[in-house]
């Protein structure tokens, strides 16, 4: 592992000629809308999974479903914001992503799909997520592709941080977090699924808004010609093999861990509710922290950690179970640090601007197949929390100077 990288070629040197008033109020306008589409985006789930509950009278499948369906809808919007950069003028792409986000408006107010049927004996799965896609698909879809997609324009704006997009990152992650938080504590015990979906469709509106208000930012200025992240004149090399495999990876062992940490602490330490926030809010959190230039990193304390920690669990593991009072903060702590670690890593791999889309979706497949392997893969092959152990240990190797030296 590397312990940076240059500054990223994707982009001209940022224009001296911006004053910094103009650069500042952009970058809080696109800040401010990454923030707003992730906080809809995390709330949404919850929303609809709620109501498509009364209609399967309560069954846990319906969560199961609608993690797979959201998962797979993120990764599409990914995929999606990819092609766009790489086969469309800023000025293209801003018109059909806004015709695709005025597609996803024709869906709301949110609701269950009539045109969907009954669910039928044993295809209920099947079923489910023909639901999901029929009643909240387009929504979902077109809000899910804002993280990439508007830092790609960000870094055509000539702002003096278009250089280095990443840490938009972090407004999203941010924005999720809001979402996970607020959701439970302030939104459902204040309004009722009706007032929720209407209060959803104007949050809606406004991002749609924002995303005009950001092309209008970038649109005809020195960069908006030209294919949105290459141009000849800036393009660089493909990234290695070998580094799409570690933005795969190292995005998949800590998603992959949030799964089992999650079903590690909701099953076999306290059935609390709300107990599977602390997780994700963790986990979250582990992109705001690690998205961004620091001067100093903690990576010895932090490999200190890891591996005591690991040890720990793994001896445990073997003579017994822990303690409820010492294996809540040392099962959570070691989520959070093994994110950060291989979040850190992740970023420190990222390439130049001009290849943010496939960087991100890259990031996107892995986490999927983490949380696929935690959630659907090991329940089938072990008859216990076996991915737990098992994912800590991978977990070692994000660890810079070990299996990712590149």
């Amino acid at each position: 592992m590397t312990a940076g990288r240059a500054d990223p070629i994707g982009v001209d040197a940022p224009g001296a000629a911006a004053p910094v008033g103009r650069d500042l109020a952009q970058t809080l306008v696109f800040a401010g809308t990454l923030l707003l589409a992730a906080f809809l985006l995390f709330a949404l789930q919850p929303i609809f999974t709620k109501r498509v509950l009364p209609v399967l009278g309560g069954t846990p499948a319906v969560w199961s479903v609608a993690t797979v369906v959201f998962q797979g809808l993120l990764l599409a919007g990914y995929a999606y914001a990819h092609a766009m950069t790489r086969w469309l003028t800023l000025r293209a792409s801003v018109v059909v992503h806004g015709l695709v986000l005025l597609a996803g408006s024709t869906f709301l107010p949110i609701a269950v799909a009539t045109e969907a049927g009954a669910a039928q004996g044993g295809d209920e799965a099947l079923w489910l997520v023909g639901l999901f896609l029929a009643s909240v698909g387009a929504p979902f879809f077109a809000l899910s592709a804002s993280a990439p997609l508007l830092q790609a324009w960000y870094a055509r704006s000539g702002n003096a941080r278009a250089q280095d997009p990443y840490f938009l990152y972090r407004a999203s992650n941010l924005g999720s977090f809001a979402a996970l938080i607020a959701y439970p504590l302030a939104i459902e015990p204040v309004f009722g699924l009706a007032e929720q979906t209407r209060l959803w469709s104007a949050g809606y509106a406004l991002a749609a808004g924002a995303v005009a208000a950001c092309a209008l930012t970038v649109l005809g200025g020195a960069h908006s010609r030209g294919p949105v992240a290459v141009t000849p004149e800036v393009a660089c090399a493909a990234p290695s093999l070998a580094s799409r495999l570690a933005w795969v990876g190292l995005s998949a062992v800590p998603s992959g861990l949030l799964v089992a940490v999650t079903a590690h602490v909701t099953t076999d330490v306290a059935a609390i509710p709300l107990m599977w926030v602390l997780p994700l809010a963790l986990y979250l959190l582990t992109f705001v922290i690690t998205f961004r230039s620091l001067a100093t990193w903690p990576e010895r304390p932090l490999a200190a950690v890891q591996v005591a920690g690991t040890a720990v669990v793994l001896g445990a593991a073997m003579i017994g179970r822990l303690p409820f009072a010492a294996d809540l903060p040392l099962s959570l702590g070691l989520c959070f640090v093994a994110g950060l670690v291989a979040h850190r890593a992740v970023y420190r791999l990222r390439p130049a601007p001009s290849r943010l889309t496939e960087f991100y979706l890259c990031t996107s497949l892995g986490g999927m197949l983490g949380g696929l392997f935690a959630a659907l893969i090991a329940p089938r092959l072990f008859s216990t929390v076996a991915e737990y152990p098992i994912l800590l240990v991978a977990a070692l190797a994000c660890r810079p100077g070990a299996l990712v030296a590149l």
